[in-house]
């Protein structure tokens, strides 16, 4: 699950680069994109919330400010939530700092000639 979701942002977010979208913005929108990777349904939502790490567990109600009356399986995708969360930002870093070394490196190259 964990590559492949970080593998399966990387290469979007990549693509929405390739076409002109600002990294800023990606950020800016990051609630939208991060909603698109949750799983909807409760076998999904149950599978994705076992594998993934420990310390997500029991978080999403006190951070996000859980209301009583929530059944488990929206507990579990609150704590989804803040996991890919932290994936989407981790990936939006790499890609931002790969960014950063290519245009040093290009730069460079530059000076060069």
């Amino acid at each position: 699950m964990l590559n492949t979701t970080q593998e399966q942002m990387k290469e979007e977010i990549t693509q929405e680069i390739g076409r002109g979208v600002r990294l800023d913005y990606i950020r800016d929108t990051a609630g939208e994109w991060i909603d698109s990777y949750l799983p909807i349904y409760n076998n999904e939502i149950i599978e994705e919330w076992k594998n993934m790490p420990g310390d997500y567990d029991n978080r999403g109600a006190a951070e996000l400010g859980a209301q009583q009356g929530h059944g488990i399986v929206d507990l579990m995708s609150l704590d989804l939530y803040l996991y890919y969360s932290d994936l989407f930002q981790a990936v939006l870093d790499e890609i931002e700092e790969d960014h950063a070394i290519y245009e040093q490196e290009r730069m460079a190259e530059g000076d060069a000639i």
